[in-house]
């Protein structure tokens, strides 16, 4: 038989209470009636499953039974009154799909969404709560690990400097996912907590971004921005200044691209990585500054001025109005300071020098760059004059230079004065090359230190000419001695009253395969600069005291009782070394220390006296001689005969010379003769070429003599065979 279908507009029956009891059993949600007390009077299967608790185990439990315990979001427990089925019996206003988690006996935690309607009352039973859950710890326990993620991403990106941005296109709203110091709080979000609505832009001119950027660094940016919204670029990446939170300016990287677009394909939102690169860019910068710029000074270095140098040989070369000169300057005596006061002293001087050629740079020539300054290396700068083209401005400026650089500095409390020698190169047109005006002006500032110091030398071609020489000198000199070149020579040093042979001064000469016999007085200074005179003074003298030893064999009775070695500035300077070296000398030759005889010019123990004056007291002790030479040319020669352990005074050449045809000359020689012999010393004149000066000597009573008259430098093996020739007897 048909059910009849109820009449249209009819209410529906209501559910039988065996319909809603298997409603009850069968719902997926767990279900839990309690009465007005609270206390749980139904259950069906689902909340057994949910819960972990039988039915027997939920009957008459209420909220806030100890068996479980409801769990608030911050993990305290969920104080009774706030249960949610308590709430609702106590206000009659349902819950809906309130979170919390639930305790259960076995310890186990789950998190559950509850939601709760009131029962109604029924004859004198109080109003009942229906509480309906599900189960949501897979959600929650995903959003925990994902919280967990991203706090994790957070701190990793915070640790490198790095924020994460989005920026929508259309609307121009700028926010920050992680935490920014370039944007306002408002622009920080979290991923579980949206952000405010956009607030659209007037424009949609990038105001978001042009609001917190370097305004010198806006153009660039837009540029790029623009070149990537129009497809042009796949991606940006920008370096600029962003506004800090503290208000300074941060160098920072902008890396991102569009990631969504609207339906007719415009852009809509760009999403990317922000990072703070403030100290790689100082850094950066810190290793320009050092690549370009010296240290110590703050001037330009010398790469620096290379460039410079290049760039304005360049101009010469294609217009001849760019016309300009190059200035080395180069201090005089700089290694004192250094010596005697310190490195740091030497580097404070320095600065102070860099702050008054500063000062002292004129303003640029019209229609020139303006002048550059810059530290070559050491105590050496170096001048650019754009414009400067005639010697006599350039000498000029060079007097003001040294007249300001020879004014007293303090260093460390103390006056310290220090002239200096500058060189000057003019451009030569089209054939101007930068490291060839370079090397023209260090070369004339050689000149200017060879001139006396405190000096200016413009550069000629015969500079480059002798610069050429001295170079192709400095290269020979370390081979010369192994290739034969070098010759030890002897003159004759003669007792003026007998004629007698009673010393030879040991000579070097040498022989150049290209250049012919070079002068000492050329190749000796070249020495001492390179440092070769060591090894060369090192070879005479061994050279020297094995042909005393030969005299010997050969006549012992004819012989000279001693042999003389010049010795430069350089081997004094060497302390213990000389010492040594004259040691091995006598001993490897087996000649007695008393034989050997040290020329010293009063200039080389002046230079350091307390030094010169320990070594000579040594080699006294020895029974090594000493000898003044050139004496009458220094300023207090007199004082050295006092206070050094001479042995014998060399007159110099000059004296003899004017002997014969100046009165006043002939007293100073008088004079000195008398001083030298009532001292006690041995006095020798030295370049007597003419009998009337052998004679005048005589009447002075000087003792020794050696000249041209006497006999030229020659061999060692002649020697002796020319002095018993000019003696009137036959050689032995």
């Amino acid at each position: 038989m048909n059910t009849p279908d109820p009449a249209p507009g009819a209410a529906p029956e209501p559910l039988s209470p065996r319909q809603l009891r298997a409603v009850f059993d069968s719902s997926a949600c767990g279900l839990v009636v309690q009465d007005g007390s609270g206390l749980i009077v139904d259950c069906n299967a689902a909340a057994e499953r949910l819960l972990g608790l039988t039915r027997d185990q939920l009957m008459g439990l209420t909220s806030v039974d100890p068996h479980w315990r409801a769990i608030a979001e911050d993990g305290t427990e969920l104080p009774g009154d706030q249960h949610p089925a308590m709430r609702t019996l106590r206000t009659g206003v349902p819950v809906h799909q309130f979170e919390m988690g639930v305790r259960l006996p076995d310890d186990t935690r789950r998190w559950i969404s509850v939601s709760t309607s009131l029962l109604p009352a029924e004859g004198a039973v109080a109003p009942g709560v229906l509480a309906s859950f599900f189960d949501t710890t897979a959600r929650r326990t995903g959003e925990l690990a994902l919280a967990e993620q991203w706090q994790r991403l957070r701190s990793t990106l915070q640790g490198a400097r790095t924020a994460i941005w989005g920026w929508n296109v259309q609307t121009d709203q700028l926010r920050w996912d992680t935490g920014s110091d370039h944007g306002p709080d408002e622009d920080r979000h979290d991923p579980a907590n949206p952000p405010r609505a956009a607030t659209p832009a007037a424009t949609g001119a990038q105001d978001a971004w042009t609001a917190r950027v370097h305004p010198d660094d806006v153009a660039s940016c837009a540029v790029h921005l623009q070149s990537h919204l129009a497809g042009r670029l796949d991606r940006c990446d920008i370096e600029c200044r962003m506004r800090h939170r503290d208000g300074s300016w941060r160098w920072v990287r902008l890396r991102g691209r569009v990631t969504h677009s609207t339906a007719d394909g415009r852009p809509l939102w760009m999403h990317g990585t922000h990072e703070d690169i403030t100290t790689r860019k100082a850094l950066e910068l810190e290793l320009q500054t050092a690549a370009t710029q010296d240290r110590l000074t703050g001037l330009p270095n010398r790469a620096t001025l290379t460039q410079s140098l290049e760039a304005l040989a360049q101009q010469a070369r294609e217009q001849a109005s760019a016309v300009f000169a190059v200035l080395f300057l180069d201090f005089d005596r700089f290694k004192l300071v250094n010596d005697t006061l310190g490195h740091a002293a030497g580097d404070e001087l320095l600065r102070a020098v860099a702050d008054r050629l500063r000062t002292a740079l004129p303003a640029p020539c019209p229609g020139h760059a303006p002048w550059q300054l810059a530290r070559f290396g050491g105590d050496e700068f170096v001048l650019l004059a754009p414009g400067l083209c005639d010697a006599g401005e350039a000498q000029a400026l060079g007097l003001r230079l040294l007249a300001l650089l020879e004014q007293p500095y303090a260093v460390r409390g103390k006056p310290i004065r220090s002239s200096a020698s500058i060189g000057v190169a003019f451009s030569e047109g089209v054939d101007t090359l930068g490291e060839s005006l370079l090397r023209d002006a260090d070369t004339a500032m050689y000149e200017a230190k060879r001139a006396g110091r405190g000096t200016l030398v413009v550069f000629d071609a015969a500079m480059r000419e002798r610069l050429t020489r001295t170079v192709q000198i400095e290269a020979g000199l370390p081979q010369a001695a192994a290739l034969g070149q070098l010759t030890v020579l002897y003159q004759p040093i003669v007792d003026l009253d007998t004629g007698l042979l009673c010393s030879a001064e040991a000579l070097l000469r040498w022989q150049h395969p290209e250049l012919g016999a070079v002068s000492p007085a050329e190749f000796i200074p070249i020495a001492e600069e390179s440092g070769h005179i060591l090894a060369l003074g090192e070879w005479v003298l061994r050279q020297a005291c094995r042909q005393w030893v030969r005299w010997q064999e050969q006549d012992a009775a004819a012989a000279p009782a001693t042999v003389s070695v010049n010795l430069s500035r350089v081997q004094m300077a060497q302390g213990e070394r000389l010492l040594a070296t004259v040691s091995s000398a006598l001993a490897d030759a087996g000649m007695p220390p008393a034989a050997l005889q040290l020329e010293i010019t009063e200039r080389e123990v002046t230079r350091e006296a307390h030094d010169a004056r320990a070594q000579m007291q040594a080699l006294r002790a020895w029974g090594v001689k000493l000898a003044m030479d050139d004496f009458g040319t220094g300023a207090s020669s007199l004082g050295c005969l006092r206070d050094y352990p001479f042995h014998t005074i060399k007159i110099d050449k000059s004296f003899v010379t004017d002997l014969c045809r100046d009165p006043n000359v002939l007293a100073v020689a008088h004079a000195t003769v008398n001083v030298i012999e009532n001292l006690g010393m041995l006095s020798v004149a030295e370049g007597i070429e003419e009998p009337d000066e052998l004679a005048t000597l005589q009447s002075l009573g000087c003792r020794y003599g050696q000249g041209w008259l006497f006999g030229r430098p020659m061999a060692g093996e002649r020697l002796l065979a020319h002095m018993a020739q000019a003696a009137g007897a036959p050689p032995r």
